[in-house]
């Protein structure tokens, strides 16, 4: 009878334990972040230069990328200014993530300084030459407004174009109630 006690005492001793260490409820799936692209929001120029929203592949680094945006500072600069917020669907958005580069072949170009500025403020500046690339990630999670800017680095000479293959605002997944 005392093995029986202390056998029976010992598997409760052990479903208990599996239960304190068990996940309470239904296990929660980490979900991924999702984006949108930084032109779907209202974007307006805001310099000399150009940029225009286009799909070309370009190679940059000796690799192959799908630009979906361009930046043509020519010999001065090209900028643009995007809103975040405020935004009809009450997203906030939590970071851009930039990649860009000049192509291979503008072997010619003088380098170009390209500044993100939040609010107002600059946040980041990269220089990028022919055939290299660039990647930035900001936190805009406070921000209202972004700009990128775009300088060639020698005015009495012309740059040629930064591309953008990735310009993405991430953002939380929408909690369904």
């Amino acid at each position: 009878m005392q093995k029986k006690t202390k056998l029976i005492s010992a598997i409760l001793a052990s479903t208990a334990l599996l239960l304190t260490l068990a996940p309470q409820g239904e296990p929660m799936a980490q979900e991924a972040p999702l984006s949108i692209f930084l032109l779907r929001r209202p974007c307006v120029n805001t310099g000399i230069g150009n940029w225009l929203r286009r799909t070309e592949d370009v190679s940059v680094g000796k690799a192959v990328y799908t630009s979906r945006l361009f930046m043509g500072p020519g010999n001065r600069a090209a900028s643009m200014t995007c809103r975040l917020q405020p935004n009809d669907g009450g997203v906030i958005f939590q970071r851009l993530k930039l990649s860009f580069g000049m192509r291979d072949n503008d072997k010619g170009s003088p380098s170009v300084n390209v500044n993100v500025y939040l609010d107002g403020q600059r946040a980041e500046a990269r220089t990028v030459s022919p055939g290299q690339g660039e990647v930035v990630t900001l936190d805009v999670t406070p921000t209202s407004n972004v700009a990128i800017e775009t300088v060639c680095s020698n005015q009495s000479r012309y740059c040629d174009r930064v591309y953008f293959w990735e310009a993405e605002l991430e953002y939380p997944p929408i909690p369904q109630k």
